[in-house]
């Protein structure tokens, strides 16, 4: 029997257990899904910590890529023996197999390595709708980039340096200055050492950064209000460091007319032909250059092992559990 890993009460990562499950029925609309490999998420950390509320017991894991071994859905798109990868649904990705609603697959083009788009499809379609959806970074921007040797950062400050912005990238420690540099960024700050407002106002003549990417939430949300330039955007898309405190209207117009938003992945991808766009997007990028570093993969036996890496912020790049 295929082998899941599941939690039956949130915690560290020792609640994560081991199961074996027979196969379930694959219903109208959905397809069975054989992984060769998924893809390991901070999110998935939050909702095992409970921070997302998941209703238990629960699997986790929300991105995968494998091959189509049963589907019952009534549209050409998809075939049994098609290799597929999909992000952004309910948990339940750390397993051999599973079923998934048919729809949020994507086919893979035969240029694409399957562990490429297990390990980042998540990453890469959330790096396309914050560029492309959420704000239209431009030819000579400034941006800033927080936890940019992770997952998503080292494709975010790829894709913004190659439409022509100034990417400012921060790291937590400096072993990952390097990574950050080969992997877009223009400047990087250490965070953990350096006063990231006075270095970016020093970096931008006293301007401020267009958009700010916040991926870390309550430890640099009031680092990147002081960053911006007047009506610039902070963009909060993850609380890796925990939620960010509540805000007061007038300090968006204290800090220059500056805008202020919090997307989603399931709004940006809640339609086929989004998801399919973004996700094409990504591989064009790709097929141009974009390099997607997977810094460390796992078995389903060093799951826990995975998640102290990742919570210790030892990673660089995508995080991958390879079957």
């Amino acid at each position: 029997m295929p082998k899941v890993i599941k939690i039956e009460n949130f915690g560290d990562a020792e609640v994560m257990q081991i199961h074996e499950e027979q196969n379930a029925q694959v219903k109208a609309g959905e397809a069975r899904i054989e992984h060769i490999a998924v893809g390991l998420n901070y999110l998935d950390i939050m909702q095992r910590q409970g921070h997302y509320p998941l209703s238990l017991p629960s699997g986790l894991g929300v991105a995968g890529c494998g091959v189509i071994r049963e589907i019952n859905w009534d549209s050409p798109e998809l075939a049994v023996g098609d290799v597929v990868a999909y992000a952004g649904i309910p948990p339940g990705s750390y397993a051999e197999q599973r079923i998934v609603s048919a729809d949020r697959l994507v086919k893979l083009p035969p240029d694409i390595e399957p562990t490429i788009a297990a390990a980042a499809l998540q990453h890469g379609i959330t790096a396309a709708f914050l560029i492309e959806g959420v704000f239209q970074v431009a030819s000579g921007d400034f941006v800033l980039v927080h936890a940019a040797a992770g997952g998503v950062g080292s494709i975010l400050c790829q894709w913004a340096k190659s439409i022509g912005a100034t990417v400012i990238g921060t790291v937590g420690n400096p072993g990952k200055v390097a990574h950050a540099f080969e992997h877009g960024c223009d400047h990087v700050i250490v965070s953990t050492a350096e006063n990231v407002a006075e270095r970016v106002r020093a970096i931008t003549a006293g301007r401020g950064v267009d958009v700010a990417y916040d991926s870390v939430g309550a430890d640099t949300f009031e680092v990147s209000l002081k960053s911006l330039a007047f009506r610039g955007m902070l963009v909060s898309f993850g609380s890796a460091s925990g939620e960010p405190p509540p805000l007061h209207i007038g300090k968006l117009a204290e800090s220059g007319s500056v805008y202020l938003t919090r997307p989603r992945f399931v709004h940006y991808t809640q339609s086929r032909p989004d998801l399919l766009r973004y996700a094409t997007a990504f591989f064009n990028k790709i097929r141009r250059g974009l390099k997607v570093p997977i810094g460390q993969s796992y078995n389903i036996d060093e799951v826990v092992r995975a998640h102290k890496d990742m919570e210790g912020r030892q990673t660089k790049g995508s995080s991958l559990m390879v079957f």
